[in-house]
């Protein structure tokens, strides 16, 4: 059969479709998408140039620019090439250009729609850049080539990453107004590990190199509502520790921390996790994770106990620490190291040490009395989510800005990061 299709904007005909549709059913369905398309680039030429024209001119050094004429250029969106005609201007004082419509229609420096960047970057969060090419090809007949798609997603995740930082550091967290106002709330941070493609010596192997493997800090805030539904708002970041810690504050701070009159702060046995609870969240209670708690339980015990008298003795010292906490543990590890000489003695002391540092974090009975969690399950779970399932895949490894950059993009809300997503047409990551 074949298909005409008149386009009318505006009660003016621009353009004249014909299709001829047929074969077996499934050239026909795509036939109708090729038609789709050609009718998808009409309505967007014409809507595109409505919005350039719609533009006011630009000011530079505190005077309008001079207007250097328009020029056409060609863009790519969903529904293929389209041909754009936009004014430049161009900066009397300092000699600087500008092209208003492509700040509106571009995304950032590249000639693709924001529509169709929105689309690569979801696509690339999921799915390895060497795929990247040929499932933008299959999924929406798209032909960008693969060196264009990761610029662009390191353009986008990058500009993403650099406002988060510059927030963190420049702005002032007493001004922060609450978004939420949970009555208990919960923070928690863990690191994990992803492989990078820097590479230094291999001292196991002279002459040799190896791949160098970097930390990604992961934070997370999470709370019930009052239907017992949980809520979870995630950062993430490999900068200093102090920025990291600020960017965690902020996020604590828009989730209504200050403001709960329940506070836990859930963390590992990593040093930094609980300097940056010293340091921002001191007035929540501290909870060591139980599980983690126990890792050091049965590590003392292999080294102390054989093996038909170590599950018996395991269970016995995890249930002093859940009803006495760490004080009654250590308490009954000075009893118990009487008589034990050498690696025993060494591992028994080293036990105690660990919860002797750790009594304030480790008041499990008190926790459970007042119906708290007490492993960190949540941040484990969004470190996974964030960097685990994208970064940790098979053979691959990273540069640092591009794992931030992905990671950037798969910790936001997708709908709500686009609409105020405005990427310099300068941005790179760095």
């Amino acid at each position: 059969m074949n298909v005409e299709i008149i386009v009318r904007i505006g009660g003016r005909e621009v353009a004249v479709l014909q299709q001829e549709i047929s074969g077996a059913a499934i050239d026909c369905e795509q036939q109708t998408e090729r038609l789709k398309d050609r009718v998808g680039q009409v309505v967007l030429e014409e809507a595109f140039s409505e919005v350039a024209q719609s533009l006011r001119r630009p000011c530079c050094c505190g005077k309008p620019m001079q207007n250097h004429g328009r020029r056409r250029v060609t863009i790519m969106s969903l529904s293929g090439e389209l041909c754009l005609e936009r004014t430049r201007y161009r900066c009397r004082e300092c000699g600087s250009w500008q092209t208003p419509a492509d700040a509106v229609i571009c995304c950032g420096r590249h000639r693709i729609t924001r529509h169709l960047g929105k689309q690569i970057c979801q696509l690339a969060t999921l799915e390895h850049f060497t795929r990247l090419e040929q499932l933008m090809a299959d999924q929406h007949g798209v032909h960008l080539g693969h060196d264009e798609m990761l610029e662009l997603v390191h353009d986008v995740g990058g500009h993403v990453d650099s406002v988060r930082k510059q927030e963190a550091v420049h702005s002032n967290s007493t001004s922060i107004a609450a978004e939420f106002h949970p009555s208990r709330i919960y923070v928690s941070c863990d690191g994990i590990m992803y492989c990078t493609n820097e590479t230094e010596p291999d001292l196991q192997h002279p002459g040799r190199s190896r791949l160098i493997w970097k930390q990604m800090r992961v934070g997370c805030v999470y709370w019930q509502d009052d239907h017992e539904h949980w809520h979870k708002r995630v950062i993430w970041g490999q900068e200093d520790l102090a920025t990291f810690a600020l960017s965690l504050y902020r996020l604590a701070c828009r989730c209504g921390y200050r403001e709960a009159t329940e506070k836990i702060f859930a963390a590992d046995g990593g040093e930094w996790c609980w300097s940056i609870h010293e340091q921002h969240f001191g007035d929540a209670v501290g909870i060591l994770d139980w599980f983690h708690a126990s890792e050091h339980i049965w590590d003392c015990a292999k080294t102390v106990w054989p093996e038909t008298d170590r599950q018996a003795w395991v269970d016995s010292a995890l249930a002093t620490l859940r009803t006495e906490g760490g004080e009654g543990l250590v308490k009954s590890l000075d009893a118990e190291m009487k008589g034990l000489r050498n690696r025993k003695r060494e591992a028994m002391v080293c036990l105690r040490n660990y919860f002797r540092s750790r009594v304030g974090i480790t008041d499990y009975s008190s926790y459970r009395a007042s119906d708290y969690q007490i492993g960190t399950g949540m941040i484990e779970s969004t470190a996974r989510q964030l960097v685990g399932i994208r970064l940790k895949g098979p053979g691959m490894h990273w540069s640092p800005p591009g794992a931030s950059a992905i990671t950037a993009l798969r910790a936001h809300n997708w709908h709500n990061l686009w609409k105020s997503l405005s990427i310099p047409k300068s941005t790179t990551t760095n």
